[in-house]
């Protein structure tokens, strides 16, 4: 108990130097000065190397049918944002992420009662400090007010998916997600939240367990996706 509340703690005063910088008026990736005709987190030139998704994709596997959506490809500005995101700590890029996806969200009119996101086991979030989905999950919940709901765990130790063929993901990932609670998900319409869909495996395996436990609908919302 006296881990994790240090850890929530520690995690407070991140976010509290994270608006403590956004209050520079800066850009989150190349620091230059922002003014009030641009974007609240990305100068004009950076916002402008962001290439957006606009079509829904499906990932199907053993006769059941996944529906993804990203916000934007993962290069360039979003590359970079993702990977101060998840391995720098940077809370501000997060905030760009989530408004990203947000604007997605609302663009493209999804309906959703809850949002969730990808589980890390403890040991992963203790070695990097936080869930970087659940950063993003808890960023678009603020802003579109729908209620998160914490309803999958990571019950298996996996390898990192990093270099990992793509059938090798799929195998690793296969068994290692649970639901928390069956009855509270029951006939629920849920937008689960990740940072970058590269396989698919993750979101489908998450979702699939969701919907195996009465789920009604799940839709996957990535902040980026690997290719075009």
């Amino acid at each position: 108990m006296g881990k994790r509340i240090v850890f929530y703690i520690k995690y407070i005063f991140e976010c509290l130097e994270s608006i403590i910088y956004y209050n520079d008026l800066k850009c989150v990736l190349c620091g230059k000065e922002l003014f009030e005709d641009e974007e609240k987190y990305l100068c004009d030139k950076c916002s402008k190397n962001i290439v957006l998704c606009k079509n829904k994709y499906y990932v199907e596997r053993k006769n059941m049918r996944i529906k993804f959506y990203s916000a934007a490809y993962y290069s360039r500005s979003v590359k970079e944002m993702v990977i101060k995101l998840k391995y720098k700590k940077d809370f501000l890029c997060g905030e760009a992420l989530s408004d990203l996806m947000f604007n997605f969200i609302r663009q493209n009119d999804l309906e959703f009662d809850e949002i969730t996101f990808v589980p890390m086991r403890k040991e992963e979030i203790k070695k990097r400090g936080y869930n970087q989905s659940e950063f993003l999950a808890r960023q678009i919940s603020k802003i579109s007010k729908i209620p998160i709901k914490n309803y999958l765990f990571k019950k298996a130790n996996t390898r990192d998916q990093i270099g990992l063929s793509g059938e090798m993901r799929w195998n690793n990932l296969e068994n290692a997600f649970g639901v928390f609670d069956d009855n509270s998900i029951r006939n629920k319409r849920i937008l689960l939240v990740d940072d970058v869909f590269t396989t698919g495996a993750t979101g489908f395996y998450c979702a699939r367990n969701m919907i195996f436990n009465g789920a009604k609908d799940v839709m996957v919302l990535t902040a980026a996706k690997s290719s075009i």
